[in-house]
């Protein structure tokens, strides 16, 4: 293996050997849950772990924030497509279809670029 491999691996098991201690050192420790709202009130019958309610969180933002990301690359690459699509039109001499101007600024006016 090289070097930048194993520095990786070793970083990687280090952190994973943190979380699996501090879930096992706070497994004691416990939290009620409960939401109250004025038309609906819910709550947990046995309290849950704190490492639990933490990592249940953190894999919640995570899952979440990868939807979004994920959500964005899509409409990114499609407009790459599209672009690299009119570019290819342009270079055999023809039109793109759905060609889009922009509006030509005054000269002199720098604003923007």
């Amino acid at each position: 293996m090289r070097w930048p491999v194993l520095i990786r691996l070793t970083v990687l098991l280090t952190l994973a050997l943190a979380v699996v201690m501090f879930t096992i050192q706070n497994l004691s420790r416990t939290s009620s849950l409960s939401f109250d709202a004025y038309f609906w009130a819910w709550q947990l019958s046995r309290p849950v772990p704190v490492p639990f309610i933490i990592w249940g969180s953190f894999s919640a933002g995570v899952l979440l924030t990868g939807i979004v990301t994920w959500g964005r690359a899509r409409r990114l690459a499609r407009k790459v497509a599209q672009l690299e699509q009119d570019a290819l039109l342009r270079s055999a001499g023809r039109a793109p279809t759905a060609a889009v101007e922009s509006p030509k600024a005054p000269p002199g006016d720098d604003w923007g670029r």
